[in-house]
């Protein structure tokens, strides 16, 4: 090897030592320049905290809630006063409004009862309409026999209290018109 050889390889080798050393020193300072910035966030976001921390403090939450108190007194006298300006106006509105009350309690009762005579003339599985009810009689050994046929639109029978046909809406129809007609042959 000779000299120059030499000189070049350490020349090379300085330049790559200052390449590296500089590399080095731009990661390090983008490294503490993105620290800064972090901090200089986090700052800001506990200071935001720290204000709204400071306006709910037990001094201004009991603060506000005397101001609601006073607005709540304040606007009972108003009331109030207007009340006994008109309290034969508003006992006469308030005797309407329990006739009213009445009255509807009376209707409820009535819708209930009349639903739960509806449901008589209703299939019990998809509240289709009856349409027959019917009776007949047969001799059997001179034994006069009794028979009663419910018949429903969905095709559910029932003859003497047992099921004979079951019911179309576990088949997937069912009918939505709860109209009653019922036909008594006797």
């Amino acid at each position: 090897m000779t000299n120059e050889t030499i000189f070049i390889t350490q020349l090379g080798s300085i330049i790559a030592f200052l390449v590296a050393l500089f590399v080095l020193y731009r990661v390090l300072v983008s490294q503490k320049d993105a620290t800064i910035q972090l901090l200089k966030e986090k700052n800001t976001f506990l200071n935001e905290q720290l204000d709204e921390a400071k306006k709910h403090t037990p001094d201004r939450l009991a603060k506000n809630l005397s101001e609601r108190i006073h607005l709540l007194t304040d606007e009972l006298d108003r009331l109030s006063k207007d009340g006994e300006k008109n309290k034969i106006e508003i006992e006469e509105k308030e005797e309407k409004l329990r006739q009213a009350r009445n009255e509807m309690d009376l209707l409820k009762e009535q819708i209930e009862e009349a639903q739960g005579i509806a449901d008589e003339f209703l299939c019990p599985f998809c509240k289709s309409r009856m349409v027959e009810r019917a009776y007949s009689q047969e001799d059997y050994h001179g034994i006069d026999i009794d028979h009663e046929v419910i018949t429903y639109e969905c095709g559910y029978t029932i003859v003497d209290g047992k099921d004979e046909y079951p019911c179309n809406a576990k088949n997937g129809k069912q009918n939505s018109d709860n109209t009653i007609n019922v036909k008594v042959i006797e």
